[in-house]
């Protein structure tokens, strides 16, 4: 099982730390897949699993959207799904040992989080704010997965 050292490992990483420590304990110590990796690359694994989960969750959010919002919808969706594949890229990239190139794709997706809070920018309405927390959150779950690839 991967031990609270493991977890500790990634969620001191300096990446993580000045994004958001707390939700990288909160998350990966509740996570049952995480608590029970059997070493550094499964919790990484389960890590950048865990994070595209994410992407997907908040992708769905942007399509099911049914009032046209007063952002780009079609962008915000898109940059979503470029997270969601940036994500099974790194996982399959981690599997052939190449921690360079997933660390690259996980890097990447914070240019796609810049998108979304470029369309939704100071927009006071319900959904947009709804949205911007969201793509504040997810950038504090890709920084979670740098800390993850940091430590193979």
């Amino acid at each position: 099982m991967a031990s609270t050292k493991d977890i500790d490992s990634i969620c001191n990483d300096s990446f993580v730390h000045n994004h958001n420590k707390t939700l990288c304990l909160q998350t990966l110590t509740a996570y049952p897949p995480a608590v029970s990796a059997t070493n550094m690359v499964n919790l990484v694994k389960v890590t950048v699993d865990l994070v595209r989960t994410q992407a997907k969750k908040r992708a769905g959010f942007v399509a099911g959207l049914e009032k046209e919002p007063t952002f780009n919808k079609t962008m915000c969706y898109e940059s979503y799904i470029s997270i969601v594949e940036n994500f099974r890229s790194a996982r399959l990239e981690i599997e052939d040992n190449d921690a360079q190139t997933a660390s690259y794709d996980i890097m990447v997706s914070f240019d796609q989080t810049k998108i979304v809070k470029d369309q939704v920018g100071k927009n006071t309405d319900k959904t947009s704010k709804r949205l911007m927390e969201m793509t504040l959150v997810m950038e504090d779950f890709i920084a979670i997965a740098v800390g993850a690839i940091n430590r193979i």
